[in-house]
């Protein structure tokens, strides 16, 4: 069993207009020292399947199994849950801004972190958040320790959520969106930081975001979500050159390219809405690709020839699946085709050949 392992996971809203399918039977896992990549558009569950593992996702129906150190955390009590909550697994949230408290030093709130979990005094807590700081990168951290979120800039901010995330020496650390609203160099920064942590400390870690240029370097396994479930799953290199589900492809295509390529080439129309989703596939509105059956049968995930591991929700054969899109794509990756982590490209994870 690996270190956290989720099966079948849902997690559906009551609302006055009608049953919110946020997350529909998503499975996946993570060992030690390894990093998952989950990318989708907004609304395709990825942040609430996160939450849902550290029970944050109130008032949900939740059903599936979540194995953490080989106990189960679906229907675990509160206090033992909170035991393992920030302690255990730790979350760096995507908007720092209002993660931290306006009133409070960070110091502080990093200080209070430690010392919910621990039998720490004040003063020790409070050094070890001036450390935690200087570990992320922070400048003067003694000093800085004793200032308000309102005087850190955006990438500073993000640094202290990341430094709050490790203050405990988690296992596992799920990163929710980690760089949006980052400038370029600042995302790179930031990436940088968290593959330098986690090669130091051999954290388990769990990148969400919709570009999937930001863990482009970083991902061991990259899952793709849409309408509340993974539509493909595949190893990084095998994702990113022999992509099958037509969003993928569209997702990959979406990418702007530092080398040129022609127009950026979005995903046509809008995620369907998980209180009313579509007959079939819930991705056939959008797809070139569709046929009759899409319409009215939805594919469970299957195996994608030449790939181990991969699997794609998609009727069509492998062989037909964007045949002249998928040799574009590669060959701008190929090229240095780059991300939103500022220039990183596609190459191997930690900065090696993905050849």
């Amino acid at each position: 069993m690996r270190l956290l392992e989720v099966s079948d996971l849902t997690v559906s809203f009551p609302t006055a207009d009608g049953v919110v399918r946020a997350v529909r039977g998503v499975s996946f896992g993570v060992d030690q020292g390894e990093t998952l990549g989950i990318v989708g558009e907004s609304g395709s569950g990825k942040s609430v399947a996160a939450m849902t593992l550290l029970g944050l996702s109130r008032g949900a129906a939740v059903s599936g199994s979540v194995m953490f150190e080989g106990t189960e955390l679906i229907g675990l009590p509160e206090p033992r849950l909170r035991a393992i909550r920030g302690a255990r697994i730790a979350m760096v949230f995507q908007d720092p801004l209002s993660s931290l408290h306006p009133l409070y030093r960070v110091g502080w709130q990093i200080a209070e972190t430690i010392r919910a979990h621990t039998d720490t005094s004040r003063r020790a807590a409070h050094a070890r958040a001036a450390d935690l700081l200087g570990m992320v990168g922070i400048p003067q951290p003694r000093r800085r320790v004793d200032d308000y979120p309102h005087e850190f800039s955006g990438g500073m901010r993000q640094r202290v959520m990341i430094a709050m995330a490790l203050a405990l020496d988690p296992k596992v650390v799920i990163a929710d969106e980690p760089t949006t609203a980052l400038d370029a160099t600042v995302q790179a920064q930031i990436l940088d930081l968290l593959m330098r942590l986690q090669r130091e400390l051999g954290t388990a870690l769990v990148i969400i975001t919709h570009d999937l240029g930001v863990i482009a370097q970083m991902a061991d396994e990259v899952q793709v979500m849409y309408a509340g479930r993974v539509v493909e799953t595949a190893a990084r290199r095998t994702a990113y050159y022999h992509a099958h589900h037509p969003y993928t492809l569209g997702l990959l295509a979406s990418v702007p390219s530092t080398v040129g390529g022609g127009r950026l080439r979005p995903v046509p129309g809008q995620p369907p809405s998980p209180i009313r989703l579509p007959s079939g596939c819930p991705f056939h509105p959008r797809c070139a690709y569709q046929m009759g059956r899409c319409a009215v049968e939805e594919p469970e995930l299957m195996s994608v020839a030449g790939g181990a591991g991969h699997r794609s929700a998609c009727w069509l054969p492998p062989d037909v699946v964007g045949p002249g899109e998928t040799a574009r794509i590669t060959r701008l990756l190929a090229a240095g085709r780059s991300g939103a982590a500022g220039g990183t490209g596609f190459g191997g994870r930690h900065g090696r050949s993905a050849a």
